[in-house]
């Protein structure tokens, strides 16, 4: 399970502006995802149940998007290793198998997450994060989830 290197070389291109200035980012990330998705907010412990403005107010919201944004770097920055991304994967759907998520609520990431890279100026890699989250997704989804 990995991407080729010509999809691993764009994602990395897509990514680094992103990553560049994660806190903001990130933020901005979970707040755009928890706008489109509100019922995404419910998987988090710290925000369930909360308003989208309790959760732009909460000093957890930075302390999720950068364990967010942590993880995804680690993604885009073995996109292309086979082997790592095998057991990144695995790990990845177990936790997050145990956290009642599931290849549903990363559908969701994956239809809304280009267009935030976008949103950012950060140069396109649609089709290259389409393909990581297809692995996450297909992971969760032999996870049972």
């Amino acid at each position: 399970m990995a991407l080729s290197a010509a999809d691993a070389g764009l994602l990395a291109q897509s990514w680094a502006p992103v990553f560049a200035n994660s806190a903001a980012n990130g933020d901005s990330f979970l707040v755009a995802l928890f706008t489109q998705f509100p019922e995404s907010a419910n998987f988090f412990n710290d925000f369930k149940g909360k308003s989208l403005a309790d959760i732009q107010a909460s000093p957890k919201l930075r302390d999720v998007s950068s364990r967010i944004f942590a993880r995804l770097n680690e993604f885009v920055s073995n996109a292309a290793d086979a082997g790592k991304m095998g057991s990144m994967l695995q790990q990845f759907a177990t936790e997050h198998a145990g956290f009642g998520v599931g290849s549903a609520q990363f559908q969701n990431v994956r239809s809304m997450f280009p267009g935030f890279v976008a949103s950012l100026s950060a140069p396109a890699g649609d089709a290259a994060w389409n393909s990581l989250f297809g692995l996450i997704i297909s992971a969760l989804q032999s996870a049972g989830k």
